[in-house]
């Protein structure tokens, strides 16, 4: 039992803990071939980019919804997210096979489009932190190519065949 202090339970994080600490554990557990991200922090939420800003790897807690949303963002002009966007549909067999049912694709703004899932909480907690943190660990190294400056899904299907097994 993890008991409280103050009426508040022990294990709660505040979102920027949450954030910082998915970040910290998710970044240790790449594998060394994923080069490091250009980092990006807005309170609470962190954008992890390989060349472009615009097309990055968001994670975000949103203790009002009860969601932390982590994925793949395009939120640059419409005619380079429709052309990013459709770059990971034309990919999506192996890529969803490899990141499971809880990942879609969608039309978020009439401009903006993301690859992402999330996961409900009462709280934020550690053990969350190290699930979303596994999570994210897993999807960059599938992820990241479609946020290089010229997209290399090659990179991402190498990815996805080696999470997928023989």
């Amino acid at each position: 039992m993890n008991g409280t202090l103050g009426g508040v339970p022990r294990d709660q994080l505040k979102a920027r803990e949450f954030l910082f600490l998915a970040e910290d554990l998710a970044l240790r557990a790449l594998p060394p071939a994923v080069p490091a991200p250009s980092r990006r922090v807005m309170w609470t939420i962190l954008q992890l980019s390989w060349g472009d800003p615009a097309s990055h790897i968001e994670l975000q807690p949103q203790p009002s919804r009860g969601i932390v949303e982590l994925g793949l963002h395009f939120e640059g002009p419409a005619e380079a997210n429709d052309a990013r966007a459709a770059l990971v549909a034309a990919h999506a067999g192996p890529l969803m096979a490899a990141l499971g049912p809880a990942w879609e694709l969608e039309v978020w703004t009439p401009s903006w489009r993301r690859l992402h899932r999330t996961f409900a909480f009462d709280i934020l907690t550690r053990r969350l932190a190290e699930t979303v943190a596994a999570e994210m660990a897993r999807a960059i190294p599938l992820l990241y190519p479609f946020c290089l400056p010229v997209p290399q899904p090659a990179l991402s299907l190498s990815a996805a065949e080696a999470t997928l097994g023989p």
